[in-house]
């Protein structure tokens, strides 16, 4: 059994249920501010939570929902929660969903693309095992049962969809970006079978971030990251998901790293206002990997012929 917690500010009067929403996973019992009360669930995808004391505009109350089951995978067996082998991870859209935006397969939500939190993630895994997730990890602590549990906090507002985990053995790849605004971490997590191959599948990561700022203005998070996984490459906040197996030494993939990336520019500081308005954050991540190669070329060129002359 899991929870969460959430701390809602109601935006308008007079508000009397709470509509979250949570896909095809069990409710076992809701708390609002530490008292046990009733709720509605229809079992695929609304929550609703009625309110003894009505909110109203700024108005702001704290919910915890313990749940269970087997989360939500995707039709297209792309977005949703999926487990390979011993990994496992989010992935925060969904081809075949409707909306595509999947937070609500982990965690009960407002899941839309214009709701904003912080994020607080407490994952407690086996002791073989690391919790990978979007911000900064703050603590590790060994359980002393065979577990450790890892809290990652998100400084920064981000929609439910771009909210993520990954789980299994990992093993980080640190450095720092010099940005415009100062020093940045960059933590990419592979399996260790991968760590050697990191340095020349992200050879130019760096490369990339300084044409981005140069064209977009400063990185707007405070950590650049990649998560390797078995499927999928998705923009999560500061913890990109990206196929383990375009992290292969070669420069391959590197339209892909790039393309999520700018994600981090158009998509996740900037998000769409609906379902329908995806190819904005998508038709701006397409053009950003023109942009990568065009900025990058031309100035590999110049170097060149400095350096020859």
């Amino acid at each position: 059994m899991v929870f969460t917690d959430l701390q809602i500010t109601s935006k308008i009067n007079g508000l009397n249920v709470l509509p979250l929403e949570l896909l095809t996973l069990t409710v076992d019992s809701v708390f609002i501010n530490n008292i046990k009360t009733s709720f509605i669930y229809n079992d695929t995808t609304l929550l609703k939570i009625p309110l003894a004391t009505p909110l109203n505009n700024n108005d702001t109350v704290a919910a915890r929902i313990y749940y269970h089951g087997h989360p939500f995978t995707d039709a297209s067996d792309w977005g949703g929660f999926h487990f390979v082998g011993s990994y496992a991870f989010n992935l925060g859209v969904g081809f075949d969903s409707n909306p595509h935006n999947l937070g609500k397969s982990w965690f009960p939500c407002v899941d839309d693309f214009t709701d904003r939190a912080l994020y607080d993630m407490y994952i407690t895994v086996s002791d073989i095992n690391t919790a990978v997730c979007g911000g900064t990890l703050i603590s590790e602590i060994d359980n002393g049962n065979g577990t450790r549990t890892f809290h990652w906090k998100m400084n920064n507002t981000l929609p439910t969809y771009l909210a993520s985990v990954a789980v299994g053995n990992y093993v980080p790849v640190n450095d720092t970006f010099a940005g415009i605004n100062g020093q940045i971490p960059i933590a990419i997590y592979v399996p260790p079978t991968h760590v050697q191959n990191v340095p020349g599948s992200f050879l130019h990561l760096k490369d990339i971030l300084s044409v981005y700022e140069s064209c977009f203005g400063a990185y707007p998070w405070e950590r650049v990251g990649y998560v390797g996984a078995a499927k999928g490459a998705m923009e999560h906040a500061t913890n990109i998901t990206y196929p383990s197996s375009s992290i292969n030494g070669s420069l391959s993939d590197e339209w892909l790293y790039a393309h999520e990336l700018s994600h981090m520019w158009f998509g996740d500081k900037v998000t769409c206002a609906s379902a329908n308005d995806m190819w904005l954050n998508e038709g701006w991540a397409v053009f950003c990997e023109s942009v990568f190669v065009k900025v990058f070329m031309e100035k590999k060129v110049i170097r060149q012929l400095c350096e020859a002359n």
